[in-house]
């Protein structure tokens, strides 16, 4: 099968606006240097995917902490179609902020959301997975190169989804043996994987406070949450679902409603 075949042309009008935005005016990308890295005292980690003579290749760079191997700044430079700008920029902007073990877990579907202009409307054509598939193979592989750097005391790798199903019988392994801080980096993480990045499509917010009695979990809408009547009915619900489903049944959700 020709390259043109598998990586066709797109026309603008499927891409999202969020999306377009992104393509025309990308603010993640060039490069970093060893040099650059050991000026501001971090790990250069480096993924390629594709090749120029195949027409599309993408290489990500990341500037990641030693100490917990959190990705402080990432840029891209990539060859090819829109779709793979896209992907790379939208890649870069989410994986600042979060460990490389949190990176390598963002999917196609989570990448597509992120530019979605409404929640059920793709920002990708279909077509254009073997763009977004490059993207997560350069991810990948930046990771890779971070695996002997220790993660931060509070931080608890979830199951991956696969491992995970649509619910966790008896609660998050060992979860009563985690301590108070363990226990608040898993429900933070699948508050950042599984609920923040669909509440944050509408302009809201949530943050994780407290963790009382081991069972009731104190969170702060932020953005158009705070204003939102399905803060305290709808949205609750789905948060409180979700913790139940994949880390303990047990747990309740509380929101703290003195910012609104």
């Amino acid at each position: 099968m020709s390259q043109s075949k598998l990586f066709p042309a797109f026309i603008w009008n499927r891409y999202s606006k969020k999306l377009v935005s992104k393509i025309d005016k990308p603010h993640s990308v060039g490069s970093f240097t060893k040099e650059d890295a050991a000026a501001r005292q971090m790990r250069l980690a480096e993924g390629r995917e594709g090749t120029v003579q195949a027409g599309n290749a993408v290489a990500l760079y990341w500037l990641v902490d030693p100490d917990d191997g959190i990705i402080v700044d990432s840029r891209f430079q990539a060859y090819g179609q829109s779709a793979l700008i896209g992907a790379a920029e939208v890649a870069c902007e989410l994986v600042i902020g979060k460990n490389y073990d949190q990176a390598k877990r963002i999917s196609a579907d989570l990448l597509d959301k992120q530019v979605r202009d409404r929640a059920d409307d793709a920002a990708f054509p279909r077509e254009a997975s073997p763009h977004l598939n490059l993207v997560l193979g350069a991810i990948e592989t930046a990771a890779g190169q971070c695996t002997d750097i220790p993660f931060a005391a509070t931080y608890v790798r979830p199951p991956m989804p696969a491992e995970l199903g649509d619910v966790v019988e008896g609660g998050y392994p060992g979860w009563q043996e985690l301590t108070l801080k363990q226990k608040m980096g898993v429900i933070e993480e699948v508050i950042a994987r599984d609920i923040r990045p669909y509440i944050e499509l509408d302009a809201g917010g949530i943050d994780v406070l407290n963790l009382i009695n081991e069972r009731e979990v104190i969170i702060a809408y932020k953005g158009s949450c705070t204003t939102c009547f399905s803060a305290t009915g709808t949205t609750l619900s789905y948060v409180q679902q979700i913790l139940k489903a994949k880390v303990h049944p047990d747990l309740i959700v509380i929101p703290d409603l003195s910012t609104k």
